[in-house]
């Protein structure tokens, strides 16, 4: 074999596996897109579309290639798919302990939601990108959960508490009236994309790169859509 024709050769399998893996990751979306459904309503397709739109807005202004932007969109969608349940059910099992037992103070909650609750989000959703990203293979979970985990977890919450603190007191909907029509979405949802995009940038606070960039950017809501 010519040195061009494996260089086709390799192309050729490169493409193969390119297309593989986004047809797994559109399986993924499909069967978590099914189960947030069944579970929580419309709410993770609102809030998982966003954050996929937002984190592909962001990369392809980095200057990703549009394969690498789509297959993180699709990482990111169908991980916000499959841990907005368990998040919603954190949510309300904790918060009113937090309103009995601490304080019932809006910043209080607030605070408890940035910090705490982003913490189990954040392991979550990393465990959640690592599996999708890895085909359902647990090998080097407990590193994907834990390696840089502070930073991220800062850069997260920081960039999510106005959007935590809304919906941590039962503001679980923001709303736009656009010539006398009322547009509602998911508090995150509405914050998405634009947050989706800045995490993006920040990243780099929180990444190597050899760290697949889909496993690492985004946020549900606390609370379903109604």
């Amino acid at each position: 074999m010519s040195l061009e024709d494996k260089v086709k050769d390799k192309e050729s399998k490169g493409f193969i596996r390119k297309a593989a893996k986004l047809g797994w990751k559109l399986g993924m979306a499909a069967a978590t897109t099914a189960l947030s459904v069944s579970l929580v309503g419309s709410l993770g397709i609102w809030v998982g579309s966003s954050f996929a739109l937002g984190g592909a807005i962001g990369g392809l202004a980095k200057g990703e290639s549009l394969y690498d932007s789509v297959s993180s969109a699709l990482t990111t969608y169908s991980a916000v798919n499959a841990v907005i349940h368990p998040m919603v059910w954190l949510n309300d099992a904790t918060l009113p302990l937090v309103a009995k037992y601490v304080s019932d103070a809006w910043w209080v909650k607030g605070i408890y939601a940035s910090t705490a609750y982003n913490a189990a989000f954040v392991g979550s959703f990393r465990a959640a990108g690592h599996l999708i990203d890895n085909y359902l293979n647990p090998r080097g979970l407990g590193k994907a959960i834990t390696q840089n985990f502070w930073p991220h977890w800062f850069w997260v919450g920081l960039a999510f508490s106005p959007f935590y603190t809304l919906a941590a007191n039962n503001i679980s909907q923001l709303g736009l009236n656009y010539m006398g029509n009322e547009y509602l979405a998911p508090t995150f949802a509405a914050g998405a994309l634009p947050v989706g995009i800045g995490l993006k940038y920040l990243e780099k606070n929180w990444k190597k790169p050899s760290q697949n960039l889909s496993s690492y950017n985004y946020m549900p809501s606390l609370a379903p859509a109604h």
